[in-house]
């Protein structure tokens, strides 16, 4: 007896393959922030470094940040459509980066919200996110302020 299996899949989505070439970020006061990676000996650095008129004026690498292996990482909108916004109303901006780690299931991949605020980035929030075809980490901004809130591209 011969068995087959039929095996359908999804193709890409072009707008999120789009958002995982994206590797810089010019925001509303006119910086930039870029993704760079360096490979080395068993891993890869990612260099996060934002720039002021051509002059580095904050850098960090991630390796292993925020309980996760960093393997790639792209811009993501923080929200539908906007890659900066204020998400907790605190009068600073918002942006989003899609990390993945080269080993986990598409939906156990994250969306990590960093606050722009005194020429720095600084980690505000994790969120699961499905690397293959979320096109933002949040719906909308309640959906941000809301605990409880799951990608619904992850809730199965």
């Amino acid at each position: 007896m011969i068995l087959s299996l039929s095996v359908f899949a999804t193709p890409p989505d072009p707008y999120v393959e789009a958002l995982i070439a994206k590797h810089s970020l010019l925001l509303p006061n006119g910086k930039e922030v870029l993704i760079s990676y360096f490979p080395l000996k068993d891993d890869v650095k990612i260099r996060i470094f934002m720039k002021n008129k051509g002059k580095v004026i904050w850098d960090k690498s991630f390796i292993n940040e925020y309980d996760e292996p960093w393997f790639q990482a792209h811009f993501i909108p923080v929200v539908k459509d906007k890659f900066t916004e204020d998400l907790n109303d605190d009068g600073f901006p918002e942006i989003g980066i899609a990390i993945w780690n080269g080993g986990k299931a598409p939906c156990a991949s994250s969306g990590i919200t960093f606050t722009v605020k005194n020429d720095s980035l600084q980690f505000l929030k994790k969120q699961e996110i499905n690397t293959e075809f979320s096109r933002q980490i949040y719906k909308t901004k309640n959906d941000f302020k809301n605990p409880k809130y799951k990608d619904p591209l992850c809730a199965y």
